[in-house]
């Protein structure tokens, strides 16, 4: 039996009764940083649990061989990140694809994630969202990425250190001049903060943030720019909205539910009339 135990990402009291007491009865707890993990166990009265580290090193025989334990004793396992929801940009994931290939149940523990915490909270729209984790650092491969994104119409969530920061916006300025940018810090804890910017507004925000370290977590919905000027954006939304006609859609729904897709209001309309007549 293996759970998947998501931890606070700053706020303790985040955690979840069914957590702690999902952390306080099994056999195993791998966690990515044991330290880390112990000084969460300690703060909520749990001693005496076996701890096992997982991390990218070596990690593919460390699962294969954990999770023969599992199978061969019986025993219960509980995976941990050093905060949030595991195997979300984190190695733990062939702990668990280890865990399905032998048939061994795999249960979710939800709670605490920096990602839908900044979705939830970015006032952007969600209904499509690309998590990219961490960027890359080097910057024909980060042009690269984020000229990517004008393919995928969504919006983008990401991590990214704050000596990077301003670069990374720059480039993702470079190509969407019309971008909408959330910006999350310490997120759940005491100095949280969370700004909603205009891309041309970021580099003031940056400015007056001179002194912050560490990473923050970014949201970026490339806007009208972001679409394709070769009628690509028209053909995709007629094609898309056919099918939505096709199973009861109403113009009104489509209307709102495509008008992000940085088509005008009237070119939009012209197309939904069109996908509607050729239903």
């Amino acid at each position: 039996m293996m759970y998947i135990v998501a931890t606070p990402i700053g706020h303790l009291e985040d955690m979840t009764p069914r957590a702690r007491q999902i952390l306080a009865s099994v056999d195993i707890i791998a966690a990515e940083d044991t330290r880390q993990t112990r000084k969460l166990l300690t703060h909520f009265g749990i001693h005496g649990k076996r701890l096992v580290s997982y991390h990218n090193h070596g990690e593919a025989e460390r699962a294969r061989a954990l999770v023969a334990e599992l199978v061969e004793t019986g025993k219960s396992l509980a995976l941990v990140t050093d905060a949030g929801t595991p195997c979300i940009s984190d190695p733990g994931y062939r702990i668990v694809a280890e865990a399905h290939a032998a048939g061994l149940k795999v249960h979710p523990i939800p709670g605490a994630s920096a990602l839908t915490a900044l979705v939830s909270a970015s006032g952007l729209p969600s209904d499509r969202v690309l998590f990219i984790g961490f960027l890359p650092t080097r910057v024909g491969a980060l042009e690269e990425e984020i000229a990517s994104w004008r393919s995928m119409r969504a919006a983008v969530v990401f991590f990214e250190s704050t000596r990077r920061l301003a670069r990374t916006l720059a480039a993702v300025r470079a190509v969407y001049p019309q971008a909408r940018v959330v910006i999350g810090r310490e997120l759940t804890k005491l100095y949280e903060e969370i700004v909603n910017l205009e891309i041309d507004q970021v580099n003031d925000w940056i400015a007056g943030h001179a002194t912050l370290k560490g990473e923050v977590s970014v949201m970026v919905h490339p806007g009208a720019s972001a679409e394709p000027d070769d009628g690509t954006a028209l053909v995709d939304v007629e094609s898309a909205a056919r099918r939505e006609f096709a199973k009861g859609a109403t113009l009104k729904d489509l209307m709102r539910k495509y008008q992000d897709s940085g088509l005008k209001r009237s070119e939009l309309y012209q197309t939904l009339l069109r996908a509607k007549n050729d239903d």
